[in-house]
């Protein structure tokens, strides 16, 4: 018997647009930040990532995100490998939109809600029925300023690339994880990720909404390094 490499989790309308989406949970990672976390990837189910995002049609798991066209995730890399596995069929459906889901396998797992995709883009219950039944999560989300996502302050935290809008979604009960130029001051209610220390994320958590901490601030990186959005 093979070794099961992922499950589906999600195959349906997305919350955001209502267009078919996917949502697949690997189960092994070799992303040097977080760990050795389980990573949820949120994706088009009849687009490859790469390609819906060139086409806008990421929208559907991206939301209004001020930066998806600038993502810090390389789409034909990771996200596309998931998407083309899922269309071989190499994970697991026996959990796909909550049938049967099993207790004893989740319940060991720290999960990262969002290794690609919003959280927002899922159902509720969905989001729900996942923070309860693993040990911890982390997640973050660019839905915040819209009231219909304001539920997603108990699980994830707000994704910002600007100090006034990490003051909104404080206001607006969110915890926030904050993009910053390199060197740049934070504010007394924000600590740097761990991470610059060398500690992942599995060994972190604090990005868990749930989680009465402080906020977090992370020097831009990657495809961000040469400017934050301002909004």
């Amino acid at each position: 018997m093979s070794k099961i490499k992922g499950y589906v989790l999600y195959d349906g309308p997305s919350e955001l647009d209502g267009e078919d989406i996917i949502a697949v949970v690997t189960l092994e990672s070799k992303n040097d930040k977080t760990g050795a976390m389980k990573q949820l990837w949120i994706m088009r189910k009849d687009t490859p990532p790469h390609i819906a995002a060139k086409e806008g049609k990421n929208e559907s798991v991206c939301g209004d995100c001020p930066i998806k066209g600038e993502c810090y995730v390389t789409l034909h890399q990771a996200p596309l490998s998931v998407w083309r596995g899922f269309h071989r069929g190499i994970y697991d459906n026996s959990f796909v939109n909550g049938e049967g889901i099993d207790r004893e396998i989740f319940k060991a797992w720290v999960l990262r809600f969002g290794a690609y995709g919003d959280p927002a883009a899922l159902p509720r219950w969905l989001i729900a029925t996942l923070a309860k039944l693993v040990k911890d999560f982390t997640g973050y989300t660019h839905q915040w300023r819209n009231p219909e996502f304001s539920w997603l302050k108990n699980y994830v935290m707000a994704s910002v690339e600007s100090t006034n809008s990490a003051t909104r979604a404080q206001y607006l009960g969110f915890r926030t994880f904050r993009i910053k130029q390199a060197g740049a001051d934070n504010f007394e209610n924000e600590i740097d990720c761990p991470s610059s220390t060398g500690i992942q994320c599995i060994d972190c958590k604090l990005c868990n909404g749930s989680k009465e901490a402080a906020n977090i601030t992370i020097d831009a990186h990657g495809a961000r390094a040469g400017g934050i959005a301002h909004v």
